[in-house]
């Protein structure tokens, strides 16, 4: 009888074996992201957006446990703040020009940002449409890279090549994307 993986396990394999696919497969990874980011926030209405889970309510965290209690805009701006500043780390260490308008460093799990969160959603689905195309440039001038196996420590999957790092780009979307929609059936969320 083989014993399941555990969910960190999975993801870090999701993350080796996407990593290890071609950068065009990459470039349609993070095509479908934006997709299912679209998708997952089409009918949010800015209310819900700003709707805050009961302390009392139980919300299942992402795998790595950050936010709780965020609201949507909250997790949208926590996404965007981490993984354009990844961009510009998998840039650095590539040795590729980094992306216009880099953005803070985060160097820890859970980071916010009052900056984007405080922005109308109607900007923040602009914003993250335009760091995909970003991340899809980035993804072109890796193709000129001869660093795409050097490696830095994502603290709870240990060290990840430039693909890899790519390919989390998709699996933090798919981990906030899913915390979204529990948001959705809290109770109290507004209908409108």
């Amino acid at each position: 009888m083989t014993q399941q993986a555990n969910p960190l396990e999975r993801a870090a394999n999701y993350l080796h074996q996407q990593g290890a696919k071609s950068l065009e497969e990459l470039e349609a990874l993070m095509g479908q992201s934006s997709d299912d980011w679209e998708a997952c926030l089409r009918e949010v209405s800015e209310g819900q957006a700003t709707f805050q889970p009961e302390p009392s309510e139980h919300i299942p965290t992402p795998v790595s446990g950050e936010g709780p209690k965020w609201c949507v805009k909250e997790v949208v701006g926590h996404y965007l703040v981490t993984e354009r500043s990844l961009n510009n780390a998998v840039a650095g260490l590539a040795g590729v020009a980094p992306p216009p308008d880099p953005g803070p460093t985060v160097s820890e799990m859970g980071a916010q940002s009052a900056d984007y969160e405080v922005l109308p959603l109607d900007v923040l689905r602009e914003k993250l449409s335009a760091f995909f195309e970003e991340t899809a440039g980035l993804i072109g001038a890796l193709r000129s890279s001869e660093n795409l196996g050097a490696t830095f420590p994502h603290p709870v999957f240990g060290p990840l090549n430039m693909t890899e790092w790519l390919a989390f780009h998709g699996l933090h979307a798919m981990d906030h994307i899913q915390q979204i929609e529990r948001i959705k059936t809290a109770g109290g969320y507004p209908k409108a």
